[in-house]
């Protein structure tokens, strides 16, 4: 191996790959085109991933038939066609679980029960029979940074079909009637129901994952089986994990545990529950221990079996999340060691702003990876991120998670298509062609390449390790969920990793298994690839016997063990219980009854030592904050930040042969200007991953001098780096004396620069989408033709103007029906997330109107989903059904001078429980719960118009006085923005009032326009559409339209010669207003408005500012500049961009930028006199996108989200173009 030589070329098995969301209607010609586009732009793998809103019928003849375009393609241009097990997710259903769609129902779950998930839930009544309202199923929380403990459970459950809302639509679970046991123990009752999840797979049955293989790998072997571990190297499962809760169950369970165990763990369900003493926690360690290895079995070594038998890598991901390992994943390690490559998920691009990689999602796979002598690790990474994340964002996630360890990188997401409802908010962004910088990927695709190859060569060098305490997790789940000392532990361990990887301390997981399996060599733990120095450890935790003595064996021959402080020692030390240990008021420490007289009591003492195993070991005992200092102190860290911000800088070891490797990597947004320490004392260089260039490093020999304001640096070398926001290099050593000779010369600080400023006007062109997109085509295109895809509406029947998109989707005409109605009310709901409240049976709305007199009439027309009841100061003046169609009633003189309020319960009989609907392509109008109403209240000359709109308050609980006056002011909406929400199962807004939020104006879809008062849209209408022409434009085609138009250029009527008008000057923005006399629905403008856009003269701004604020694309910039002299080095620093700039001079391509710094060597370009520079810029998706939701998804809360909230919260990036300033520095060293 030649590492300088393959790290500026990888091979194709270290590319980046592709999640390729495979949806629609998979056509061959495009399949293929797809392939080809990833091939140019470097990406040279991806998973042919089935997504929600596949059209063509998976596992039927014609995903066969897709599915081979795909393979034969691949073999044709050297891509490599990675399976995906699965139709969306999760993995194991061979099949749909959606309600609506295209695809059949799952296989595996058509087949019953046996098939499905199961889990018990409790009931505890104290002797009296009464409920002891602390049981019920455990609620599904999102974890918080770094792990955080989950959110809490739905207690008091007082029927088995209370027992967790949430479960029902998610899972479908069917919970029983009659309890599965009952079990009296200490004066209470245990009532366990079983809940069987009707749409979630039995991952501890062996003969289910047996009949899924059957059904997808054995289907894809039959017919490609001979290019397995050839040309389809391998397969992906995705997001799976034991949905029964709280406890998850099995019918196999029981007798297994007996088998293992030797006592009946029916007998001990109460344990599970609850209680704090040495019986009851080896209860829960023994059955999540079993639950571990039957998920082990059935699941991964299954699959693992049939994959190595026949080829294949296997690679998926689970859980990555301590607090949720006990009852979804079990233990992480003895899962996730049957994986060729251990896969993790990357969930912070989506649930994290300001986005930020949460260490320990990719720490488990690659710990287990380097334990188990994998080569690389994998992450599905920076799905979620939104259509208005930038590349320089993403790089900075990516050389995190390389940082980390990660050696596969598979980029979520690359859509086949995104133009319908239901592709449309499907987790974006697209990496793919829809994105303007796809023109420019090859060059993140290769730098990711050489960062996977880097990370997979030789052999880490990590000297730190953290226990994984799944056993101490096991023994303080209390009904499915973390107790408060459980919490303590998830908490106390992801923040200790957290602080170690912060401070530059590279810090792997380890589990006991593999510490009882280590060799002790030279003082060091080995295991794998690993060799640890210092071991981290939770003070107060238990450890199996056999650990603590091989623990102690390695410290005594040089090994060192820490402990950080989690709060759990001093229960132990207390002698009583843990806090919340007596969840149920009864006494559960084990005083009334022994646990030496109860079958497996005797094994106590052999599995787990007492709380004092940290002063057997002889370990130090810190806060978590000194933690850094006190591992350092023990094992000095080869390399260290010793100058300047060390705040996002990350260091990443190996070792390759006699050469040792660093990555460092800056994920902050500033630039950092550091010096570190090396323990190494050969000559330093640095390979710059961007380019695949070795340079040189600028250092000096570290002795024993302090560094101002830094830490003495020790022995080795100093090396002074200056990082760009985002930037991340590798640092060598050990390179031989001809290789180093070869790195380019760095450039040093005696050089001096000399600035010009360019300045003046540039002459300005968008280019079109269809045009060239590189080279000399692209710089000498002379015109381009943009269609304008946005106009300001209105009507005479609307107030107001409203932005709307002409054409709903490519291929249909606009029409003026699409925008109008009677109505000025809207669809209004409760929205307390990304996703508006679809599961919700009952909402509570009100509002307060103030009228100067007593009204003489008043008259309400109201339509909800499904039916509703209305209140008038407090009197019901209404109820009945309305199925969305509205209903015509007065307010039966209830309504009085002064204030008054008006409120309304809807109830939706047939609540929607899927979080989002892509896997349809229309939404459903029956199952969205809302209200739309409008009144008239006449008093006098004067009438007031009441309307359903955001001003209204709403309540998804029954508040009682919710319907009358606030006399008191308890009646008003929390705040709330969901831009600031970061998951979609957000919790802590339930019983509060909030805005209603506005679903969207008749003819909202799926509802379409509904008669107002009886009444319905007559013909003719007055409409008028404005449009901006943006500056540059030369001429105006004539608008395709649909009844009498008139047309007004700023102020002027258009006369149209042949279909044109000719711009005399095109240096501004002009205003063209088209007004049409529509005779019916389908008049109005039917195609955007054609322009021809010719080089203008422009001053850097913002694309907005010139009329372009929908446009997503690149735009030419040119100028010219002489100069004088040659000599030295010239750079061309452009300033600001947004987002990437290809820098073209005198014709010649200097350089292509897609981060920060925008800046180019253009020496060897320049001529003497005059030069030519080029710069064609290119912004993102979102611009356009932002105006590209389809009306078949407007009503939904999700596709809001991910089509204006999620683009909105980064606003400064609609931000487009050249920014500035550009200047030319030109650089000379000093003659010698």
């Amino acid at each position: 191996m030649d590492l300088i030589r393959d790290f500026k070329d990888p091979g194709r098995e270290y590319s980046v790959l592709a999640f390729w969301f495979l949806n629609g209607e998979l056509k061959k010609e495009r399949l293929a085109w797809q392939i080809g586009q990833m091939v140019e732009k470097g990406v040279y793998g991806g998973f042919m991933h089935p997504r929600a809103y596949l059209k063509t019928p998976y596992l039927e003849d014609e995903w066969w038939d897709a599915v081979g375009v795909c393979v034969e393609e691949s073999r044709k241009q050297g891509f490599a066609p990675w399976l995906y097990d699965e139709y969306a997710w999760p993995s194991g259903t061979a099949g749909s679980t959606f309600e609506y769609g295209f695809q059949k129902p799952s296989r595996i779950l058509s087949w019953g029960r046996d098939n499905m998930a199961k889990g018990l839930w409790a009931v505890k009544k104290d002797a009296g029979n009464r409920e002891c309202g602390n049981e019920g199923a455990g609620n599904e929380g999102a974890g918080n940074e770094g792990g955080g403990s989950q959110g809490g459970g739905n207690q008091g459950a007082a029927n088995p079909d209370a027992a967790n809302p949430e479960d029902k639509g998610q899972s479908g679970a069917a919970p029983s009637s009659m309890p599965y046991r009952v079990v009296k123990r200490d004066g209470f009752i245990y009532e366990f129901y079983e809940k069987v999840f009707e749409k979630a797979v039995d991952y501890l049955n062996p003969e289910t994952i047996a009949s899924f293989i059957k059904l997808t790998h054995e289907e894809y072997r039959k017919r490609w089986g001979e290019d397995f571990g050839k040309l389809i190297p391998g397969i992906f499962f995705d997001e799976i994990y034991m949905t029964g809760n709280p406890l998850p169950w099995t019918d196999r369970l029981p007798g297994r545990f007996r088998e293992t165990y030797g006592y009946d763990i029916l007998d001990e369900l109460p344990s599970l529950v609850d209680g704090a003493s040495e019986r009851d926690k080896q209860v829960r360690k023994d059955y999540f221990s079993l639950v571990t290895a039957m998920y082990e079995e059935a699941f991964f070594r299954q699959i693992s079996d049939w994959c190595g038998k026949y080829g294949l890598k296997l690679t998926g991901h689970t859980e990555e999340f301590l607090w949720e390992h006990p009852r979804r994943q079990g233990d992480y390690f003895k899962t996730m060691r049957h994986l060729m490559v251990p896969g993790s998920d990357c969930h912070d691009y989506r649930y994290r702003y300001p986005r930020r990689i949460t260490y320990c999602e990719p720490k488990y796979s690659v710990s287990v990876a380097r334990i188990y002598g994998k080569e690389r690790a994998m992450s599905e990474a920076l799905g979620g991120a939104g259509w208005n994340c930038t590349m320089e964002e993403f790089k900075k996630g990516i050389n995190t998670l390389a940082a980390m360890g990660t050696g596969m990188f598979i980029l979520h997401g690359f859509y086949y298509e995104c133009e319908h409802q239901g592709s449309q908010s499907d987790w974006p962004t697209s990496f793919f062609y829809q994105n303007p910088y796809w023109d420019y990927f090859k060059i993140f695709a290769d730098y990711i390449r050489r960062l996977s190859f880097m990370n997979s060569q030789g052999n880490p060098v990590v000297d730190y390790a953290i226990l994984y305490p799944i056993g101490d997790m096991d023994e303080n789940m209390e009904n499915g969920e973390e107790n408060p000392s459980g919490q303590a532990i998830n908490n106390g361990f992801h923040q200790a990793l957290n602080c170690m990887i912060e401070h530059q301390l590279d810090t792997d997981m380890v589990d006991e298994e593999s510490i009882l399996n280590a060799h002790i060599c030279d003082g060091k733990l080995c295991l794998g690839q690993q060799r640890f120095k210092v071991l981290l450890l939770p003070e107060g935790g238990s450890l199996m016997e056999e650990t603590v003595e091989k623990l102690e064996a390695w410290t005594k021959a040089g090994g060192s063990v820490l402990f950080y402080r989690t709060g759990l020692a001093d229960e132990y030390r207390s002698g009583g219980d843990r806090a919340g240990g007596d969840k149920a008021g009864g006494d559960r420490s084990g005083e009334n009854r022994s646990d030496r007289n109860w079958p497996g009591g005797d094994r106590a003492n052999g599995c787990s030592v007492n709380g004092y195993w940290d002063t057997v070991l002889r370990g130090n005992v810190h806060s978590i904050s000194r933690i850094p200092e006190a591992a350092a102190g023990l094992a000095a860290p080869s390399a260290s930040v010793i100058y300047g911000n060390p705040g996002d800088i990350f260091l990443n070891h190996r070792t390759a042969g006699n050469v040792d490797y660093y990555l460092v990597a800056n994920s902050s947004d500033e630039r950092r200007n550091l010096v570190l320490s090396f323990s190494h004392a050969s000559t330093p260089v640095l390979l710059d991953i961007e380019k695949g260039d070795m340079v040189q490093a600028v250092y000096t020999q570290a002795g024993t001098a302090q560094m101002c304001g830094g830490r003495p640096s020790g022995s080795g070398v100093l090396i002074y780096m200056d990082l760009e926001p985002g930037e991340a290099v590798y640092v060598l050593f050990g390179l031989e004396e001809d290789t180093i000779r070869q790195a380019k010369p760095a450039l040093t600080g005696d050089i001096r620069w000399v600035e010009e400023w360019i300045t003046g006007k540039w002459d300005f062109l968008p280019l079109s989408p269809s045009g060239p997109n590189y080279g000399d085509k692209a710089h000498n295109e002379e015109s381009t033709v943009l269609e304008i895809p946005i106009a300001e509406f209105t009507s005479d029947v609307t107030s107001g103007t409203e932005t709307i998109r002409i054409c709903n989707q490519s291929g249909e005409e606009g029409s003026c029906g699409r925008h109008m109605s009677l109505w000025n009310g809207r669809w209004i709901t409760r929205r307390r997330s990304w996703n508006d409240q679809l599961d919700a049976s009952d909402l509570y709305f009100r509002k307060t109107v103030f009228l100067e007199h007593v009204p003489e009439k008043a008259e309400f027309c109201a339509a909800a989903v499904d039916s509703f009841e209305c209140f008038i100061n407090g009197t019901m003046v209404y109820k009945g059904i309305s199925n969305g169609e509205p209903v015509v009633f007065g307010d039966k003189g209830q309504l009085t001078q002064g204030e008054n309020i008006l409120a309304f319960h809807v109830t939706n009989r047939n609540p929607l429980h899927d979080v989002y609907v892509c896997s349809a392509e229309e939404l459903p109008p029956d199952r969205f719960i809302s209200l739309l109403m409008e009144g008239t209240i006449v008093q006098g000359t004067n009438v007031e118009v009441v309307k359903s709109d955001s001003t209204w308050i709403v309540n998804d609980s029954l508040i009682k006085g919710w319907e009358q006056p606030d006399s008191d002011g308890r009646f008003t909406a929390a705040g709330f923005d969901v831009r600031k929400v970061l998951n979609f199962n957000y919790t802590g807004l339930e019983h509060v009032w909030l805005k209603a939020w506005e679903r969207g104006k008749p003819p909202l879809k799926p509802w379409g326009d509904l008669p107002l008062f009886g009444q319905t849209l007559t013909y003719p209408r007055k409409l008028w559409y404005t449009v901006t022409i943006p500056a540059g434009a030369s001429v105006i085609y004539e608008p395709v339209t649909a009844g009498a138009a008139v047309c007004m250029l700023d102020g002027k009527e258009v006369h149209w010669e042949n279909g044109v008008h000719i711009l005399p000057d095109n240096e501004r923005i002009h205003i063209l207003t088209i007004q049409i006399t529509a005779g019916g629905c389908s008049d109005g403008l039917k195609q955007p408005i054609r322009v021809t856009m010719k080089a203008v003269a422009v001053n850097l701004s913002d694309w907005r500012m010139l009329g372009l604020p929908w446009f997503s694309g690149r735009c030419r910039y040119t100028n010219t500049w002489s100069v004088e002299q040659l000599e030295g080095t010239y750079m061309l620093e452009l300033g600001g961009v947004n987002h990437c700039a290809q820098i073209w001079i005198n014709g010649r391509l200097a350089d292509t930028r897609l981060w920060r710094p925008y800046r180019a060597d253009i020496t060897s370009l320049l001529r003497p006199g005059e030069n030519e520079i080029t710069i064609l810029v290119s912004n993102l998706a979102s611009n356009e996108r932002r105006h590209m939701l389809v009306d078949e998804g407007m009503a939904l809360g999700w596709n809001r989200y991910w089509n204006e909230d999620n683009m909105d919260r980064d606003s400064r990036n609609y931000v487009s173009g050249l920014l500035g300033p550009v200047r030319l520095l030109h650089m000379i060293s000093p003659k010698p």
